[in-house]
């Protein structure tokens, strides 16, 4: 088979996962397989590495300013 044609299905495969629900001319069940891929997908990221949230220590030092001193 030529690699070519491989890459082809993996792109395919891709935006059917990330798109497909979205779609309105395929069929519902097509919808609906495109949905279940992508929640399995996601299902397989572990829980305990969630994102960092980038803004904490911004949020932290306006939260610090806004705030009068107590004395």
């Amino acid at each position: 088979m030529n690699k070519n044609l491989i890459w082809f299905f993996v792109i395919l495969a891709i935006v059917f996962v990330t798109a497909g629900d979205s779609l309105e001319f395929m069929p519902k069940p097509l919808q609906n397989a495109s949905l279940e891929s992508r929640k399995f997908v996601v299902g397989l990221w572990p829980r305990w590495l969630k994102p960092k949230n980038t803004n904490q220590r911004t949020e932290e030092a306006l939260e610090k300013l806004e705030t009068p001193a107590q004395k």
